[in-house]
């Protein structure tokens, strides 16, 4: 097979992932970009035919990777998709063996999330402004509030968040209804400051709603707030707030988890809270939470620091 069918392989497989597995949009972009990337180095090495392929080769392409700056976190992406690719050639039976199947990446350093501090939760809460001027249009600020309000009340991914509609929620229940990855579908608490918030820029919305989006976040024009706006909208808010850090939406997500599992030690609940599939990923929160108890520890514990005072 000549790298045109291999092209053509990959495309037959974005298509499955897209219309039989329902991945998310994101998901299949992502999917596509990683094994554009493989493709070219099948080209730049030579590798004509997909039969030729080995262990050896998918070896040499994490080296690949790793040589020109890639980050272990990113290898293991790109391993992702080409066993999802290669289970897919194998099901067609095109190849023989998923190669990339034990291939693994460099190991990577684990980074703790970072989390906001409940101080400054209640700043970015509250409705004073400390410059003004980022907020001419209070109308803005209504908006911008419901958003924070509703990514720490309820832990949403940045997709879920701006993809939200009216019949998503449920006011008199308390509940909103998310379609996260894969398409899967969960009921999550709205928490009573959200649900003031969200009916706060509800109201005002109504002069901005030219097009008659059925979106609850759209813009002064009247357009579904896309992700990136929400994503700049957060950091004015937290500028404003009187926070010198950079507030991005999964942030307000580590956060909302962190605070959740500190206060009741239900790391199922905080799983099924926000829609991962397997525990092992809600497992980092665990970490986070030991590390606050720690710093906390070291504060106030009387005999924390005994030991280094009388060295």
């Amino acid at each position: 097979m000549n790298q045109e069918n291999i092209i053509s392989l990959k495309e037959d497989y974005i298509l499955h992932i897209e219309k039989v597995l329902n991945y998310s949009s994101n998901t299949v972009t992502s999917y596509g970009r990683d094994l554009n990337v493989f493709i070219k180095f099948c080209i730049k090495i030579d590798l004509d035919k997909i039969s030729l392929l080995d262990d050896k080769i998918i070896r040499e392409f994490v080296s690949y990777l790793h040589r020109n700056g890639i980050s272990p976190k990113s290898i293991k992406r790109y391993l992702s998709s080409l066993r999802g690719f290669f289970n897919f050639l194998l099901r067609k039976k095109i190849i023989v063996r998923n190669f990339a199947e034990n291939a693994r990446s460099p190991k990577a350093e684990k980074h703790l999330p970072e989390v906001l501090q409940h101080k400054d939760i209640d700043l970015l809460a509250s409705q004073n402004r400390k410059k003004e001027g980022s907020y001419k249009n209070k109308d803005l600020l209504l908006r911008d509030l419901a958003i924070f309000e509703l990514f720490y009340s309820s832990g949403l991914r940045l997709s879920e968040l701006a993809n939200v509609k009216f019949d998503n929620i449920n006011f008199n229940e308390s509940i909103i209804r998310i379609v996260g990855k894969g398409q899967k579908t969960r009921l999550i608490p709205l928490g009573s400051k959200a649900i003031l918030a969200i009916k706060s820029w509800i109201e005002a919305r109504k002069k901005f709603d030219k097009k008659k989006v059925k979106h609850i976040f759209i813009s002064i024009n009247g357009d579904k707030l896309t992700t990136r706006s929400i994503q700049l909208r957060m950091n004015t808010l937290a500028k404003a707030s009187g926070i010198d850090q950079n507030l991005y939406p999964h942030k307000l997500r580590h956060t909302v988890a962190t605070h959740l599992l500190e206060s009741s030690g239900n790391i199922r609940a905080v799983q099924e809270f926000l829609g991962h599939e397997n525990i092992s990923t809600t497992q980092i929160y665990t970490h986070l939470d030991n590390q606050y108890l720690m710093n906390v520890y070291d504060k106030v514990h009387p005999r924390s620091k005994k030991i280094l005072e009388e060295e």
